[in-house]
This record gives structure tokens, C-alpha cells and sequence, in this order.
């Protein structure tokens, strides 16, 4: 199965995607995790707890079944690499604090984890981390003199060399 052109295309773009790849697929590596049975009515719960993060809220029922199908795929044949694959999904702080969330909820929810899937739940905490609270950047005039001056010369190739990291 793993030779036929669908999957091996899910499998060569296991990088790409986004937020609501990174969450189905943490899930799916849960689910693996705690004994690997999926059910439906885990799925409505999966929704459930997804839904106060607005993620799925532009997805509808066929795109969520193509999305769950996919990062199953990934989930199955890839394992490893879904795992360290997910901070690439996860690009912004917004996306960081929203899988944060997701994170939270799997810890409180009343169904509980197992001790493999919660240790599973730590190894992406550690992975993905809740970003850092930011405080409003301060205008240049609003900053010493000397840092003023840096600010005004920020180093273009600092720029280029961030995005040439980031297209990793």
C-alpha cells in the first residue's frame, strides 16, 4: 500500500500543512499511543475538544475526513518522522498557544490518558512550547540612544538568513 502514488504523495509532503494537520496528527499519535483503536465516537470527542480553538471551524465533514485520512497515512507509515514533523506544522506563536490549548484540554478531559500517552502529551509540550509572553515592541524613539541607533540598523542579511532557515 505504501507504494501506491496517493500515499507516497501524503508521505512526501509530510512537512507540509499547518495547524489543523499538527493537531490530527498529535491526536492520531495519542490514539497510537494508548493501544491505537480509533473510534467514532472518539472522533466527535476529538471534536469536541478542538472546537474552542476555532481550528476546524472552516472545515467541513469531507475535508475533515480527507485531513484524517492523510495524517493517518503519515501516522502509519511514518511515525517518527510525524512526531518531529509537527513543530514545521506549527509555525506562528498563535498556532503555538492554540495547540497549547489543545494540549490542555487532552490533560484535563475526564476520559483520561494512559501513562504511555501522557508521557506522549510531555514529548510534544517540550517540542511545541507555549510561546513566551511578549510585551508590545517599544518604538525606537521610545529606547536609549544607543539602542536607537541599533535599531535603526538592523542587518538585512539578518532578515535573509532567517528566511533561508525557515524554508528548512
Amino acid at each position: 500500500m505504501r507504494a501506491l502514488p496517493a500515499v507516497r504523495q501524503v508521505l512526501d509532503e509530510i512537512d507540509q500543512g499547518g495547524l489543523p494537520e499538527a493537531i490530527v496528527r498529535t491526536g492520531l499519535l495519542l490514539v497510537k499511543a494508548g493501544g491505537g483503536k480509533r473510534k467514532l465516537a472518539q472522533m466527535e470527542h476529538t471534536r469536541a475538544l478542538l472546537a474552542p480553538t476555532g481550528v476546524l471551524r472552516h472545515i467541513d465533514e469531507d475535508q475533515f475526513r480527507r485531513l484524517l485520512h492523510e495524517q493517518t497515512l503519515v501516522v502509519e507509515f511514518e511515525p517518527v518522522q510525524a512526531k518531529r514533523s509537527l513543530v514545521r506544522l506549527v509555525r506562528t506563536a498563535g498556532d503555538r498557544q492554540k495547540i497549547n490549548a489543545v494540549f490542555d484540554a487532552l490533560d484535563d478531559d475526564s476520559s483520561g490518558l494512559d501513562a504511555r500517552q501522557r508521557e506522549l502529551l510531555a514529548e510534544f509540550r517540550k517540542m511545541i512550547p507555549r510561546p513566551a509572553a511578549t510585551t508590545a515592541p517599544r518604538s525606537p524613539k521610545s529606547l536609549p540612544a544607543p539602542a536607537r541607533t541599533a535599531a535603526k540598523r538592523k542587518p538585512q542579511a539578518r532578515g535573509r538568513r532567517i528566511a533561508a532557515t525557515s524554508g528548512a
